[in-house]
């Protein structure tokens, strides 16, 4: 159903809006440039899909898997996602506004120069991922796990992860990423370690 949807409205110019998906397995679909509003996608499983320059409004992502797709250069705003799982997708010079990450699976992501702008990562999993040359601009980390995180030549600045995994950051020779950056003190070991200072 989709795929059908999505060919019509890339033919008349349309938006995808108002739709909701359950249950469904999606493989290799061709969804790039397309614009998705008011949609919900529960449970839905993505296979070898591309989202790249899609557009993304108030959508809804409930359980779903979307692993290994692309969405490059996607543009997100006031979307949800939920207990999904997205491992390994491509996020690079994606944009994200007002958007909410509750309880996701996002490891070994490259979201190389993306953009997060008043979004939400809830207890989220970011493992082994690369956040190089973002823009991070009142971003919320709660309980979220970003060992072995790559912000090389990202501002950390105004951030928040005193309840996060910071195990193994990678950033760049002069540290200045972690200007500004708050942490919890039982976290000071792992940061003093990028510094290259012994503590006897």
């Amino acid at each position: 159903m989709l795929k059908e949807l999505a060919a019509r409205a890339r033919e008349e110019g349309e938006t995808l809006k108002g739709l909701a998906f359950s249950g469904e397995t999606f493989t290799g679909l061709d969804l790039e440039e397309l614009e998705f509003e008011d949609v919900t996608f529960a449970r839905c499983r993505f296979v070898a899909c591309s989202f790249a320059g899609a557009s993304f409004y108030r959508t809804a992502w409930e359980s779903c898997d979307f692993s290994n797709c692309s969405l490059t250069g996607s543009y997100w705003k006031g979307c949800t996602l939920s207990d999904s799982k997205g491992e390994g997708c491509d996020l690079r010079e994606s944009m994200w506004k007002q958007s909410t990450l509750r309880r996701c699976r996002m490891g070994m992501v490259n979201a190389d120069q993306s953009g997060w702008e008043g979004c939400r990562w809830e207890e989220c999993d970011w493992r082994g991922s690369f956040f190089t040359q973002c823009k991070l601009k009142k971003l919320t980390a709660g309980e979220t796990n970003l060992a072995g995180v790559s912000f090389f030549r990202t501002p950390l600045a105004g951030l928040d992860f005193s309840d996060c995994h910071i195990e193994g950051l990678t950033i760049g020779q002069s540290k200045s990423e972690l200007q500004g950056l708050t942490i919890a003190p039982h976290q000071a070991q792992e940061l003093v370690k990028l510094l290259g200072i012994r503590v006897k």
